[in-house]
């Protein structure tokens, strides 16, 4: 009973230190997608669906934020993927929910370099292909290698793997860009301390600010917080 008890106790804290930081604005922020309501004062029934819907999946852990701008207008809806690109604008509540579904389900896992490959030859890569592994040189090995298969389905299956690899590796240094041109330094340093680990022949590309960053305790505090927290969420 005192072992649970220790363990709730430790739980609480780490949420209320969770809270503290977002708070203070430290916490690393998340990429989320975002739906933004306006107007449609006279539509309340449409309003009430959009909003449930998108909080329902935020409750269920899924990056969403809600956006709520009231008023006499028609309504207006836009859904913006974590870039902030619009993939949904219109009055249409159904197709601005299953814009904002659609774009969750084809999110990247944070972390993870194999993204909407179907996986059967190289089904055990899954969990080794993440971010802060190495996956250059020998580690690309056994795709490289498949490529020179007889079996179409192996060669396609390889090659899928090694695209989406390189995909992640431009998307997490458009990343690291976007971190510290925010001054967001918590990512920043999570985004960076990933790809010198992942890619660790082009670590001199960014060892000045992973120095500088790695020595900011706001920075490491932020880091630290994410995954915290991400580990809680598992």
């Amino acid at each position: 009973m005192k072992a649970e008890m220790a363990v709730v106790r430790g739980r609480r804290l780490a949420a209320f230190a969770f809270a503290a930081l977002c708070a203070s604005g430290l916490l690393a922020r998340e990429r989320k997608v975002v739906m933004t309501v306006e107007g449609g004062d006279s539509d309340a029934e449409a309003v009430a669906f959009l909003k449930k819907n998108a909080l329902g999946n935020a409750a269920n852990g899924h990056p969403v934020a809600y956006v709520a701008k009231p008023g006499a207008g028609p309504l207006h809806i836009t859904v913006a993927d974590t870039n902030g690109a619009t993939v949904y604008e219109g009055g249409d509540k159904n197709e601005a929910v299953v814009a904002m579904v659609d774009t969750l389900t084809n999110l990247p896992v944070p972390g993870q370099l194999i993204a909407g490959v179907p996986l059967k030859k190289f089904r055990q890569y899954r969990k080794r292909l993440v971010m802060g592994v190495k996956a250059e040189g020998y580690a690309l090995a056994p795709f490289k290698n498949a490529l020179k298969s007889r079996k179409p389905e192996e060669v396609a299956e390889a090659q899928a793997i090694l695209d989406s690899i390189e995909k992640a590796k431009k998307r997490l240094a458009e990343d690291i860009k976007d971190d510290l041109e925010a001054g967001d330094k918590g990512m920043a340093l999570r985004d960076i301390r990933w790809y010198i680990t992942t890619w660790p022949s082009e670590r001199a590309a960014y060892e000045a600010d992973f120095k500088r960053l790695s020595a900011d305790q706001e920075a490491v505090k932020a880091e630290r917080a994410w995954f915290a927290a991400r580990k809680n969420r598992k």
